[in-house]
């Protein structure tokens, strides 16, 4: 035998293996291999994410001009933060409150608030609901806020 001079091993028959060998895996094209997904999975999942991102810009086009998101956003405020009124809170000042966030409401849904006075309201609203317990004084701020806020309105 020569060092030098080196023979490859006999390579057995591809049909003797009782598996595949990687090298006859890749070298071969992959005609008899059965995809991973069906043909029409990528196609309807590009459509889909296609309708959707058209129907979020949709959805964005409409949204300022409607004031309903911000209405039921204000709507969902207050009923979130009513009970969170103590037994101290008055009815006089329950019921100012309410007819206050009425009004910025209809606000809302006419178009007509002005984003700057909203924010400190919310900002407001926050910072007093985050205990989860609007004493009197709290309430007075905050009916003070949705007034200042309806008072800017358009």
């Amino acid at each position: 035998m020569d060092e030098f001079n080196l023979t490859a091993p006999p390579e057995p028959a591809a049909d003797s293996l009782p598996f595949r060998r990687p090298a006859d895996y890749y070298s071969t094209p992959g005609t008899n291999v059965r995809p991973l997904f069906p043909k029409w999975v990528p196609i309807g999942c590009g459509w889909a994410s296609l309708l959707f991102v058209v129907l979020l810009f949709a959805a964005g086009a409409f949204a300022p001009n409607s004031g309903t998101a911000l209405e039921w956003l204000f709507g969902r405020m207050e009923r979130d933060m009513t009970p969170h009124f103590t037994k101290t809170v008055t009815p006089a000042q329950k019921a100012a409150f309410a007819a206050e966030m009425k009004t910025l409401r209809i606000s809302a849904k006419t178009g007509k608030l002005k984003f700057e006075k909203t924010q400190n309201f919310l900002k407001l609203a926050t910072e007093v609901d985050s205990d989860e317990k609007i004493d009197p004084a709290e309430a007075d701020k905050l009916i003070a806020a949705v007034r200042d806020v309806n008072r800017g309105a358009k």
